[in-house]
């Protein structure tokens, strides 16, 4: 072979390694381009996996949220419509009162004392005919109707109920409707007209301030000065008991002691129940008061408020 063959030969040679080296190159560049380009694809998959997972995360939450304030209205809903079926239910009930209460200064003036036989003592507690309830009317309504309680420039004006099962009228208007504001009851071992020298009387604490959610205002000395008296009209007559003693109490407490007797050990509780007291109230009571006491629950419901009064009338 000649020379200048051989110089051919050996630069088709090389040009061969060079046109095998670029083919190995160019694979090998493919190779990494597609595993860059797989890499960056995956990558982009779980990025997007992630973006999903996110957006089924954030609308799992919104979604909940959206429940929870649907749930939220709904039970705000119901509570209101609760609330608002007792108050019209009570407002309709407070056309049986037919006259403001009599307040003590003003009955010797008012002509309201019963007659007396003629030579007939008056007594010492005055006798008020019950004029200003229509107390016939609700006892169509509702049998266990006993009369009305009321405290004058407050929102207890409601009428009184008494039964024989304590917790229903926790959970029962006065009409019998199923209903959490419940009624103004009188504790089922106590007689039904109030003759017992210690009664007790029951009624909610509602966040509406219905029923006996007045009484914590009771605590305060300046109120018990602005409404020192509660009227209850029963079949018997009218009569007003003067507050003299206000005061939280736990439910075990012995203000909720019944069954008295005049005697000494009914002068150690009203000693107990009026030493008790938040303030003075400078009202003094002794073993023949007729006494009742108010009771509800306090905000928390873990203790009670108590308003207790003496009979005067």
């Amino acid at each position: 072979m000649s020379t200048q063959e051989q110089r051919k030969t050996g630069k088709n040679h090389t040009a061969g390694q060079t046109n095998k080296q670029g083919s190995r190159r160019s694979s090998d560049s493919r190779s990494q381009g597609d595993r860059i380009s797989s890499r960056s694809r995956k990558r982009s998959r779980e990025a997007q996996k992630k973006r999903q997972m996110r957006l089924l995360v954030t609308g799992l939450a919104a979604g909940l949220l959206v429940c929870l304030l649907i749930f939220s209205i709904y039970k705000l809903v119901s509570i209101f419509l609760v609330y608002d079926s007792a108050d019209k239910e009570y407002e309709q009930l407070a056309e049986y009162v037919l006259q403001d209460p009599i307040p003590p200064n003003e009955l010797a003036d008012s002509g309201t004392l019963l007659n007396l036989p003629e030579g007939e003592e008056a007594p010492e507690t005055p006798l008020v005919p019950m004029t200003r309830i229509d107390l016939d009317a609700l006892q169509e309504i509702n049998s266990e109707a006993v009369g009305w309680i009321e405290i004058p420039d407050t929102i207890i004006s409601y009428p009184l109920l008494h039964t024989s099962d304590n917790s229903y009228y926790l959970s029962h208007t006065f009409q019998k409707e199923k209903n959490r504001t419940g009624s103004i009851f009188i504790e089922s071992s106590n007689k039904n007209d109030l003759t017992d020298l210690h009664t007790i009387i029951y009624g909610h604490n509602m966040k509406s301030g219905a029923m006996f959610a007045d009484l914590k205002n009771y605590l305060k000395k300046s109120y018990w000065q602005e409404h020192p008296y509660v009227y209850i009209d029963l079949a018997d007559g009218a009569h007003c008991y003067q507050i003299f003693s206000c005061h939280e109490a736990a439910v075990s407490d012995t203000c909720y002691t019944i069954g008295y007797q005049p005697d000494s050990v009914y002068e150690e509780f009203l000693s107990s129940i009026e030493s008790a007291s938040l303030f003075d109230t400078g009202v003094s009571v002794g073993r023949d008061d007729m006494v009742v006491t108010l009771s509800t629950c306090t905000n928390d419901g873990k203790n009670r408020i108590v308003v207790h009064a003496k009979k005067i009338y």
